[in-house]
């Protein structure tokens, strides 16, 4: 095989750090780049397991399997591709994997994994790329590594906290643009030159965006990791395929303090009301449920909660929530992810902002939602402020 890649790339090819950041703007040849580092390696040692995760499965044969199979064409490598299950394996035992993170059986299965490449990193929670983390150990035929390409999307995000503001052990970054990558069209570069300022900033020069536009809640902050001296309300949205969320709220006006509890998914209710029983120590303290599910709802009274039925109005519990201002706990990476990605719904011929919002990745959304909106109500008897 011929090593074709930019310069930009030359030294992160030998690079072997545990965390190998790859990010920047778009078409900078980034997951490209990935992809040929990975073949090289599975045909320089024998032996090798590459695990190439996205966060969902469905995208992963249009992605990066795909990605994989245009190198080995182009380059007539001999190699085994099982397209069914996004497999490829070498002559010399070498493997490359693919899983989704919603895929969890699939993931157990997968061992003996030498190094990995999270695409697409952003849209993983932080508890994701810790499992995906402590798979990394034993022998292996050259070096450990993570190759974690995203484009920089929101300055607030855990990836930022993680690798950017702090200085973790065994981590290189290499940022790069199209600019860094001699085989981009024309037509590419004066699209990416043309985008409005925000999505400029983060696809055109590769810089840690802050894009508002089209979210629900835009202005919120990271909160002190003091513990909350008192929890007024709890806000629970039931799931089972989808994750089950928890979410205390304390409310300091005008300050609403929010912490995420519980994210989990294949909760029965007897599994869901052990989790609430470990992290519930006053059973006096409100929860408000999913009224959809009054059947759930009744079990968790009967083992002692003060369980009721959420008020689940979309935008008046929205126009409640925006009164006042969220604070949500450093901890609670699920409910950042969820907020900062939480946004109405885009018309497709105008552009514009439907009174709607994406129903995507907003479990932690409702739950917050279902406290807020549901406890001022209680408290002055009409949904508003105090």
């Amino acid at each position: 095989m011929k090593w074709k890649s930019n310069e930009a790339y030359l030294s992160a090819r030998t690079d072997t750090s545990r965390y190998c950041i790859l990010y920047g703007g778009a078409g900078s040849g980034k997951s490209y780049f990935a992809a040929q580092k990975i073949i090289f390696r599975c045909l320089e040692n024998p032996g090798e397991r590459f695990l190439v995760l996205r966060k969902v499965a469905r995208t992963i044969k249009g992605s990066t399997f795909q990605l994989f199979r245009d190198i080995i064409t182009k380059n007539s490598i001999e190699c085994a591709v099982n397209r069914s299950e996004a497999y490829i394996v070498f002559p010399n035992g070498s493997e490359i994997v693919h899983a989704g993170l919603d895929d969890v059986e699939k993931l157990k299965s997968i061992a003996g994994i030498t190094s990995t490449w999270p695409e697409e990193a952003t849209e993983m929670t932080p508890d994701d790329f810790d499992q995906i983390d402590l798979r990394l150990r034993g022998e292996c035929p050259s070096y450990h590594q993570h190759l974690i390409s995203f484009n920089p999307i929101d300055a607030r995000h855990w990836l930022k906290e993680r690798f950017f503001d702090s200085d973790p052990k065994g981590t290189s970054i290499y940022k790069t643009t199209w600019r860094d990558n001699a085989f981009i069209d024309d037509n590419y570069k004066r699209m990416l030159q043309t985008l409005r300022p925000d999505l400029r900033a983060v696809y055109d020069l590769g810089e840690w965006g802050m894009d508002r536009r089209g979210l629900i809640y835009p202005e919120w902050r990271a909160g002190s990791r003091l513990p909350f001296d008192e929890i007024h309300a709890y806000g629970l949205d039931f799931g089972y395929n989808a994750p089950s969320a928890l979410v205390a709220i304390q409310i300091i006006d005008p300050v609403i303090r929010v912490r995420e509890l519980l994210y989990s998914s294949h909760l029965t209710n007897n599994d869901l009301i052990g989790e609430l029983s470990r992290q519930i120590r006053d059973k006096s303290v409100p929860i408000y449920c999913d009224n959809a599910e009054p059947a759930r709802i009744e079990e968790l009274a009967r083992a002692g909660f003060q369980a009721y039925p959420a008020d689940k109005s979309v935008n008046d519990g929205i126009d409640t929530v925006l009164r006042y201002e969220l604070e949500l706990h450093p901890d609670s990476h699920n409910l950042r992810n969820e907020i900062i990605e939480y946004k109405w719904v885009s018309d497709r011929k105008t552009g514009e902002m439907v009174d709607k919002p994406l129903k995507k990745n907003d479990h932690l959304m409702d739950a917050m939602r279902y406290a807020i909106h549901s406890h001022c109500a209680e408290i002055v008897g009409t949904w508003g402020s105090w």
